[in-house]
């Protein structure tokens, strides 16, 4: 199993050196620099450029500074000072006072570049950071996706498991195929899904199983069972606690009957928002508790077909004859 917390403390993983942000930086400030040097002596003659207040190197450097931060911008003065015009000293100028003089220029862009460079580099780092920390939250973010999978994964396993574990029944009265008749209860359409209930229902449960459908006047009536000997009439849905959508309430009684040391389950059956009918499971051989998974699977297969093909609400009949019993 992936260690979700592990997975957050890690440490971000060393970023690689920006050595092509770098390059391609100085590259373009390079080409810039040789273009201006190219073009004093064409359009403007040997020497105006150092005839200028303001040398038109500024303009490159300024940019190298703003746009890729303190490294760039202190290469790009190196090689503006090395290709700018340096004028010959005049007659009677001491030498120290020339060198002064023209030193003024690239000390005024190496302080330009370096108090640009670091505010610019400060950004830099902290656009790094953030690009790292989505980083490290995408590979989260990821392992719980994977993680989310899995449990889903987990959970469905486990249902199956559940829905389809062994009873302790006969090897005759437990048929081998309840994962394919819960298959076509869920498929089934409203011509056959009676029939698909109680097989499905017998290939599930032990003893009694019973549909009951839910009409327009709140009556329950059976809509199909299991057991042929059983007579249910109709019942009003207060006879009845409708439990909310897939829980299973064991019941004291069922149809008026004595209570007995293994109660009958009753489980909705909601392919909606409300309930449209109840299911009805009892054995006399076996505990509440071993019937509650394949009476839920039960239920999920049924809800399955009614949300394929539902049925409307019929009106409660004028009386209750015989229920609707089918064999297998």
């Amino acid at each position: 199993m992936t260690q979700l917390d592990d997975a957050a403390l890690l440490s971000p993983a060393p970023v690689r050196p920006e050595t092509n942000q770098f390059l391609r930086g100085f590259v373009g400030s390079a080409i810039l620099l040789v273009a201006m040097d190219a073009a004093e002596p064409v359009f403007f003659g040997e020497g105006h450029f150092a005839s200028l207040t303001y040398h038109p190197f500024w303009i490159v450097i300024l940019l190298a500074a703003v746009q890729h931060g303190l490294f760039v911008g202190l290469s790009v003065v190196g090689l503006a000072t090395m290709m700018m015009d340096w004028p010959s000293r005049p007659v009677g100028m001491d030498i120290t006072e020339h060198y002064v003089d023209i030193a003024i220029a690239p000390a005024q862009w190496l302080i330009a570049a370096l108090l640009i460079g670091l505010y610019r580099q400060q950004q830099i780092r902290q656009g790094r950071a953030v690009a790292r920390e989505n980083d490290r939250l995408r590979d989260i973010n990821r392992t719980l996706a994977a993680e989310i999978h899995r449990l889903d994964a987990f959970v469905a396993r486990a249902e199956l498991a559940a829905a389809t574990q062994s009873l302790p029944q006969s090897a005759a009265d437990r048929p081998d195929d309840r994962l394919a008749a819960l298959d076509r209860l869920a498929g089934a359409d409203a011509d056959g899904r009676a029939q698909a209930f109680v097989e499905a229902a017998r290939a599930c449960l032990p003893g009694s199983v019973a549909w009951l459908r839910l009409d327009k006047a709140g009556r329950l009536t059976p809509a199909a069972m299991t057991d042929d000997g059983a007579s249910l009439p109709g019942l009003s849905a207060a006879d009845l606690p409708l439990p909310v959508v897939g829980q299973v309430l064991p019941l004291d009684r069922t149809q008026g009957e004595a209570t007995d040391a293994n109660p009958a389950l009753c489980r909705a059956v909601s392919p909606g928002d409300d309930p449209r009918g109840v299911l009805l499971a009892h054995s006399p051989d076996h505990e509440a508790g071993s019937l509650n998974p394949g009476l839920n699977a039960l239920g999920r297969a049924l809800e399955d077909s009614l949300r394929r093909m539902p049925e409307p609400l019929t009106a409660a009949p004028p009386s209750f004859g015989e229920p609707a019993r089918l064999h297998a």
